[in-house]
């Protein structure tokens, strides 16, 4: 008699149209944010003048903070990395996720690649006459590299623990992001940019998973971490997605002092939490139709 525990089990389901429907959507809402950061802030004059704008009032705004958080900057990539790589060792210790973990680390590398490409390679920063240097630094790598570590964790790990793990990948890219810019090192859009390029690609490793045996017979609810994040995530993202257009508006046309930079920050933040909000959401498991619609919507 065979003792694999899934011998005679009926095959893992695959998923169906719908399902990748949906991760195609949010995979092509992730590249429409990139094109739209990259034409905003490196191939329009108003868009190149808030960002050096924003750049120029962390010199003069939170220059007293650089000292510290450049030692901060200099330390979070670090500490992305070690705490993806404990996480990733412990789900293939205790839960044996060898695929997904490998999932996750190909998804980050491919990530921090398109970066590099897309910086170094295919993006070129017109001289519209804003400022001296026209060199672009567009997407952030360091962002890039703090963001991805999160997703390959994020994506090797079972389904229970990543809405925990979606707050820690956006506590960290942000941080990272807004040190980023407090030293700085970049201009705000290309943290923004680091953050769609990591968002299309974790997307696309959530729909790889789909078809793993691995991640269909894991059927752990995350129910209500799902009906609290995103809420939370959406509501703050759009409220912060607001507030960055008004301080922009302000900016651009009455040039009050720290307009640009403040709405630069909430851009930021408002599309971390967003594009977590995203990824939370294509964990929903398909629930029974006798449910309550509110439960339906919100039950992930």
């Amino acid at each position: 008699m065979s003792t694999d525990p899934h011998h005679g089990a009926p095959p893992a389901p695959r998923p169906g149209v719908g399902a990748v429907l949906k991760h195609l959507v949010a995979m092509g809402l992730m590249v429409a944010g990139l094109v739209l950061t990259v034409w905003a802030f490196l191939y329009t004059s108003t868009g190149q003048w808030i960002d050096e704008t924003a750049l120029t009032e962390v010199s003069g705004t939170l220059i007293r903070y650089s000292s510290p958080s450049t030692d901060l900057l200099d330390a979070l990539p670090l500490i992305s990395g070690v705490l993806a790589a404990l996480g990733i060792g412990l789900v293939l210790v205790r839960r044996h996720r060898f695929v997904p973990a490998l999932v996750g680390l190909l998804m980050a590398g491919g990530a921090n690649g398109t970066t590099q490409l897309l910086k170094h390679s295919v993006l070129e920063k017109p001289d519209l006459g804003i400022q001296d240097a026209t060199l672009n630094s567009l997407p952030s790598g360091h962002t890039t590299f703090a963001a991805a570590a999160g997703a390959a964790l994020f994506l090797a790990a079972p389904k229970r623990w990543r809405p925990a793990l979606a707050v820690l990948m956006a506590g960290l890219a942000i941080t990272t992001g807004v040190a980023t810019v407090i030293n700085a090192w970049h201009r705000p859009a290309d943290v923004v940019a680091a953050l769609f390029v990591v968002g299309a690609w974790t997307v696309l490793g959530l729909l790889i998973l789909r078809f793993l045996p691995a991640e269909a017979r894991d059927t752990a609810s995350t129910r209500h971490s799902g009906m609290l994040l995103i809420p939370l995530f959406v509501i703050v993202g759009l409220f912060m997605a607001f507030c960055a257009g008004a301080t922009y508006v302000v900016a651009a046309n009455q040039h009050f002092a720290g307009a640009a930079l403040l709405g630069s920050l909430c851009l930021i933040g408002a599309v971390g939490l967003l594009t977590n909000a995203l990824l939370v959401g294509l964990l929903r498991m398909r629930k029974p139709a006798s449910e309550r619609a509110y439960t339906r919507v919100w039950t992930y």
